[in-house]
């Protein structure tokens, strides 16, 4: 019996998370923007180094790279600014008053993201990729479907961290313009042989860098950051796990600051 209420409490909020997401327009904006972010950031940096342009290896690294960027810029407006939406709209307060896991409706964010991201992206490498001369064809499919839940996870996770300082701002859209930018550039957007060498060293410890590589040589059978495969597994598992345990329990401390205080 309370198994099953606990089953049905779990299903109720996620479900509600979804519905919540479907009814904006955020991810849709997201979706149609998506190739003409891709085109236009490639073009930018290969600006910088036309040579790229001419190297199917460099240009293929490249823009899976940029799919990063996308992943990480849905998540972090449709994720990291969910529940400031839902406190906009009364759904927050509304939640708190049934006594409702937060924790359990913000993760179910993630959910959704999930499927707008992929939406975004398949439109992007549809759209994009002939257009840039880029073979789509993965070198290796199953290493790139594992690389791309491990940097969907982990995406989400950061999201869902951030989310509690959106919460707080003021203007919360100003540090997410700015943080869609530089967390892929430190991330892997760029290849690691093309990166400055102030951005490699925190490309080495910047623990999103290691789906994102799983995911790259999955694309391109290429590698890029110098480290072991299974080490890449490793860390991206063990910090796609903290980042939840953390994102989880700064919310539980914040829905009782919220309990106190008033929203």
């Amino acid at each position: 019996m309370y198994r099953a209420r606990i089953a049905r409490l779990i299903s109720t909020e996620l479900w509600r998370g979804v519905l919540s997401e479907l009814r904006g327009v955020s991810a849709l904006i997201e979706i149609l923007t998506s190739p003409i972010w891709i085109l236009g950031l490639v073009l930018a940096i290969s600006i910088q180094n036309p040579a790229s342009l001419k190297d199917p290896i460099s240009l293929k690294n490249l823009c899976w790279g940029i799919v990063v960027f996308i992943m990480i810029s849905d998540k972090l407006w449709l994720v990291g600014h969910h529940l400031e939406r839902e406190k906009r709209l009364g759904i927050l307060e509304q939640i708190l008053a049934t006594n409702t896991p937060i924790a359990l409706h913000a993760i179910s964010a993630s959910l959704t993201a999930m499927i707008w991201t992929m939406a975004s992206a398949s439109t992007s490498i549809a759209l994009v990729f002939p257009i840039l001369g880029v073979d789509p064809r993965p070198a290796n499919p199953a290493l790139l479907v594992v690389g791309y839940i491990l940097s969907d996870m982990m995406a989400s996770g950061i999201a869902l961290l951030y989310s509690n300082a959106v919460l707080v701002m003021r203007r919360p859209w100003i540090a997410t313009n700015l943080f869609q930018f530089t967390l892929p550039v430190v991330s892997g957007l760029l290849p690691y042989n093309l990166s400055p060498e102030a951005i490699k060293r925190i490309i080495e410890v910047n623990p999103l860098s290691y789906p994102v590589e799983i995911l790259r040589r999955g694309a391109t059978g290429h590698q890029s950051l110098p480290a072991d495969l299974y080490m890449a597994l490793a860390m991206s598992i063990a910090s796609i796990l903290a980042l939840y345990s953390l994102g989880i329990a700064l919310i539980a401390i914040l829905r009782k600051s919220m309990l106190k205080k008033g929203l």
